[in-house]
């Protein structure tokens, strides 16, 4: 529309702030209750995770058990079952998280311990049957799967000493010292692949959340029409995280994992951005259509468009003529609202200060439409536009509800 844009800068009174911090905390528990699931999953994981650990070492001390039947290690053996059928009974519940990992710190314990039984039981068996001995010893080895991967020296050098005891079987003096190497060997490196194993663990639980915290910020963004910018690159970055899974680079995976961690957030502020805006703006639509009628004009059906940053739409007075309204909340100068009129009530006076714009009966009309809009908990600071004469009202004729002209005409006559 041609004419003057005016504007008036608007706060919110306390039952609208209210109605605004509703709505950042519900979007708030919203996002909570995602990462909750998001947790809960990974604590599910490793609950089942533990399960399987848990099922593998009483395998392993049980099939230790019938090697150390007659051995004094058979008590410490058994010992050691009744420990972690005790912790696989605590897994068998649900479990929060800090359950599942004294559980898993229990089943360290206890596949340390198998470890160390199996090497005892090698031991003593090697003064008795070198074929037994050799079995116990590298029993454990049978328990990890991707021992190459995760320890190649380690799986190296255990190979070697598992070929240099096995050429040595039969032979009552050098055999027993090959065995009892051999089984340090194997702990040493057990504990390698664990500890490995149970990191990639832990960096595969956190991508999985990092990977659902990005995605469900984009489908926020998209949903409420927030540009991502470099979404592309975003999904590089994804993808660049998900190949690192097999645990080749944990530093450069972690690095990868702490950059999506932050686009996630930087996502995250701007929809929260967004949304806050389109919440301001939709405060104000909802005051000013209930307003306008109650000031004598009337909101034109249909006439309203949205765009990136404002809302407009139309009302018409009561001569006819439009007012168009456009509502601002993101362009970093607060919450306003700018009117387009069709510049008929415009005068131009040129005084000594230089040329003066009257708009008497827009502004007579707006003080109107900005009383009701109060009472609906949206407070205007006045009428303001460019060349408005500087002149307050008096504040008589201001308390007694008088007109902009009247007030003008009043302090010019005294």
């Amino acid at each position: 529309m041609s004419g003057s844009p005016k504007y008036t800068n608007v706060r919110f009174d306390a039952a609208r702030q209210a109605q605004l911090e509703a709505a950042r905390r519900r979007r708030e528990a919203e996002r909570r209750q995602r990462a909750e699931q998001a947790r809960q999953r990974r604590i599910a994981a490793g609950a089942q995770a533990a399960r399987d650990r848990a099922g593998a070492v009483t395998a392993r001390l049980e099939q230790l058990g019938a090697a150390a039947r007659g051995l004094t290690q058979e008590a410490h053996v058994a010992a050691a079952l009744s420990d972690v059928r005790a912790v696989a009974a605590t897994l068998a519940a649900h479990l929060d998280e800090a359950a599942v990992k004294q559980a898993g710190r229990r089943l360290r314990d206890a596949e340390k311990a198998s470890d160390r039984l199996g090497t005892a039981v090698a031991r003593e068996l090697t003064g008795r049957r070198h074929d037994a001995a050799l079995a116990a010893a590298i029993a454990p080895l049978a328990q990890v799967t991707d021992r190459v991967r995760l320890d190649r020296e380690g799986h190296d050098r255990v190979a070697a000493m598992i070929g240099e005891a096995e050429s040595r079987a039969g032979d009552e003096r050098r055999f027993p010292d090959a065995v009892h190497r051999l089984g340090g060997a194997v702990q040493d490196h057990l504990e390698r692949v664990r500890d490995r194993l149970a990191q990639l663990s832990r960096l595969a639980g956190e991508t999985d959340e990092a990977v659902a915290g990005l995605h469900a910020a984009f489908s926020d963004a998209d949903r409420n029409d927030v540009p991502v910018d470099g979404r592309a690159e975003l999904d590089a970055a994804l993808r660049d995280l998900e190949a690192e899974r097999d645990g080749a680079h944990v530093s450069r995976w972690r690095h990868r994992l702490g950059e999506v961690r932050r686009a996630t957030e930087e996502l995250t502020t701007r929809v929260t951005e967004r949304l806050d805006q389109l919440d301001r703006m939709a405060i104000v639509v909802e005051a000013a259509s209930a307003a306008l009628p109650a000031a004598g004009l009337r909101v034109i059906d249909g006439s309203l468009v949205e765009t990136g940053e404002s809302v407009s739409f139309r009302a018409l007075r009561s001569d006819g003529n439009p007012i168009e309204l456009t509502v601002h909340a993101g362009d970093g100068r607060g919450t306003r609202l700018e009117y387009r009129v069709d510049g008929a009530d415009v005068v131009v006076e040129h005084t000594a200060e230089g040329a003066v714009s009257r708009c008497e009966l827009t502004e007579d009309l707006l003080e109107r439409f900005h009383e009701k809009l109060g009472a609906e908990g949206v407070r205007a600071d006045g009428v303001h536009w460019a060349g408005k004469p500087a002149e307050p009202r008096p504040p008589s004729m201001r308390h007694a509800g008088g007109t902009a002209r009247q007030a003008r005409s009043t302090g010019g006559e005294r």
